[in-house]
């Protein structure tokens, strides 16, 4: 049996699970929070880190709640539900701030986060599991379970938009009625402005007499179904005609694909692309940078006041952003205001090079940051820079890169994922003052001389 030991929380890791120390050991605990004693069975061991199961919590933090999700103890769909909500975001913008900081970011002028006003019922995208087990006939539809690629089955999910049609016992029992049940693996939500979208992964093509059942369903239920064969092949639908689909971003009605990357909160990412052109406020005749531009989330907005230049590696991104261009009316610069596309690998610090001048910059990199980007944006000196970031250890990267030439004017978080640990990050940067390059340059001074002083000391201790 293994090992249990009773410990103190004092902080969240990055994927919301509790942090405890005892002696050099670091102990992982999901589902403790910080301030609480409780009691962990150890599991696992790499290095001087153990992962850990919750047994008990001897004294509980005051910000512990009861979920509201029955399947929360074992779906891992979300991850703080356990946890009151405005703590949730105070600790959220705690581990941003932490991040800097291990850069030599020292941030004193957090703006007041965007919260959206739905803490439940705000998620427009997801995607769930689907396992069918043979020996008993049904079907299981459900998100992974935490650190765990079992499925859990769900009835309801607190967080996803309300639909009569996301009834998963229905669905369960609908698929059970096909032939090809076992060929299915994922299935996909989104809901567009007009109406919901499911799309069904399957492994094998299914036969006419699924397509059609699938068809039926989607007629009464007043939804649009796909099928996804696999990656490389597109979409079928099985409807007679799929619905042309959008989703408005402050008055603008974008066309959107089952395919295209949409943030899943639509009243934050209405709150965050207000927040950019706040910030920003380019002027007319002025050019912006929107770097790593998606289908023209920010770029359609931002071409009212100024013209933009909207950069996609995606083939079918810079169509998105043309088309967009076009049916909007700002396919050309028309008095000082337009939108062009540009396709542009983002990984080669080479691509911007070709682009005019920017005024004023957004960019909305992946996980992975924008590290490519670095040399060029300090190279072409922006009036301001607006970067939205979704991993809070890549923008602290970023940003430490950019720290001698820009100074943080404004930042904020964004709470886009209610419940869970993820966290949308925005900054606003501005060309650096001679004050702070100069405070800079004696804080890289410091922790350079820090950084000469620990090697020695190790070299001392080794001897």
């Amino acid at each position: 049996m293994n090992k249990t030991l009773t410990l103190t929380v004092h902080d969240l890791a990055s994927d919301g699970h509790g942090i405890a120390r005892s002696g050099r050991d670091v102990y992982f605990i999901p589902g403790a929070l910080p301030g609480e004693t409780v009691v962990a069975q150890m599991l696992e061991r790499k290095r001087k880190i153990w992962f850990c199961r919750l047994v008990s919590i001897e004294k509980a933090s005051e910000h512990r709640i009861e979920p509201a999700c029955p399947h929360y103890k074992r779906c891992g769909g979300c991850d703080l539900q356990h946890l009151d909500y405005p703590q949730q975001v105070e600790l959220k913008q705690q581990r941003v701030a932490r991040e800097l900081s291990r850069q030599g970011i020292e941030v004193d002028n957090w703006q007041s986060p965007l919260l959206g006003g739905q803490q439940w019922h705000y998620r427009r995208r997801a995607r769930l599991g689907i396992r069918y087990h043979k020996a008993n006939h049904d079907v299981v539809i459900g998100f992974r379970e935490s650190n765990s690629n079992q499925l859990t089955n769900i009835d309801i999910c607190p967080v996803l938009v309300e639909h009569p049609a996301l009834d998963w016992k229905a669905w369960r029992g609908r698929l059970t009625q096909l032939e090809g049940v076992s060929r299915f693996s994922h299935i996909e939500i989104l809901q567009a402005s007009e109406r919901l979208v499911l799309v069904f992964r399957v492994l094998k093509k299914l036969s006419t007499n699924d397509q059609q059942r699938l068809q039926s369903w989607a007629m009464e239920l007043d939804i649009d179904i796909y099928i996804r064969p696999d990656d490389e092949q597109p979409l079928v639908g099985v409807n007679d005609q799929m619905s042309p689909l959008t989703h408005n971003v402050l008055g603008h009605d974008l066309s959107i694909h089952p395919d295209y990357f949409v943030q899943v909160n639509s009243e934050v990412n209405q709150l965050m692309v207000a927040k950019a052109k706040d910030w920003l406020a380019p002027e007319a005749g002025s050019h912006v940078w929107d770097l790593f531009a998606g289908h023209g989330n920010f770029s359609v907005p931002l071409a009212e006041d100024a013209i933009v230049d909207a950069v996609e590696v995606s083939d079918e991104m810079v169509r998105a952003i043309d088309y967009h261009a076009q049916q909007l009316g700002k396919g050309s610069n028309q008095d000082g205001r337009g939108l062009i596309a540009h396709k542009a690998d983002l990984s080669n610090s080479a691509s911007l090079a070709g682009l005019p001048n920017p005024d004023y910059v957004l960019l909305d990199p992946p996980r992975a940051g924008a590290s490519a980007c670095m040399d060029e944006l300090i190279k072409r000196k922006a009036k301001r820079m607006v970067y939205v970031s979704c991993d809070p250890a890549t923008l602290a990267r970023d940003l430490k890169n950019l720290s001698h030439d820009f100074d943080i004017e404004q930042i904020t978080i964004l709470d886009m994922f209610p419940h869970t640990h993820h966290i949308e990050t925005m900054v606003l940067l501005v060309p650096a003052s001679k004050s702070s390059q100069g405070r800079r340059k004696m804080m890289d001074d410091r922790m350079k001389t820090k950084t000469k002083e620990k090697g020695a000391s190790r070299g001392k201790s080794k001897r």
